[in-house]
């Protein structure tokens, strides 16, 4: 037998083999684990965290000039804040669901930092704010590695770019500011 009958007859069935499993996989649908599917559910929990913390300083802010659960704004609100709260375990359900150990770990840390947050007195509140939005800073930059949204080492050409955006962004900065 030929040699290159052979490899032919070798890519063939590779070809029909890759082309029937492929047959079955539903265009346009992520894959739950796929990174597409996974930064879908990071935006999701980052949105329900943000839109969580929102109305619940609207409230606070509103109790603290005088009115209140019978006002019309704050029970809108009230409302709003347990429609996200519902929102963000659903979200983290979803972060569960398809995401890496350690993205699991930084979106847990972020929903218990959030926790107490019914608990808090108004002048601690800002504060737990403030390591809210760390918590949540430091989830989205796991998420960032674990998408692998990063420039990559070797990749000189986008770490190039890079510098040369953010010097022209500083000079840019210091010619409108010449203080700087």
């Amino acid at each position: 037998m030929d040699p290159t009958i052979g490899s032919a007859g070798i890519k063939a069935t590779g070809s029909i083999t890759r082309a029937l499993l492929n047959r079955y996989r539903p265009a346009g649908v992520a894959r739950t684990g796929s990174p597409e599917d996974r930064a879908q559910v990071y935006r999701r929990f980052l949105d329900a965290i943000t839109a969580n913390t929102l109305p619940t300083h609207w409230v606070r802010n509103l109790h603290e000039q005088g009115y209140g659960s019978k006002d019309e704004l704050v029970a809108h609100l009230l409302t709003r804040q347990v429609d996200a709260n519902i929102e963000m375990l659903c979200a983290l359900d979803g972060v569960r669901l398809c995401a890496p150990e350690y993205v699991i770990k930084k979106a847990e840390e972020v929903a218990a930092v959030w926790a107490p947050n019914t608990e808090t007195e108004q002048q601690d509140f800002p504060a737990l704010l403030q390591a809210t939005t760390s918590a949540r800073m430091a989830f989205l930059d796991v998420a960032r590695h674990d998408l692998n949204y990063e420039p990559k080492k070797w990749n000189m050409l986008a770490r190039w770019k890079e510098r040369r955006y953010l010097k022209k962004s500083q000079d840019g900065a210091r010619h409108q500011n010449p203080t700087l």
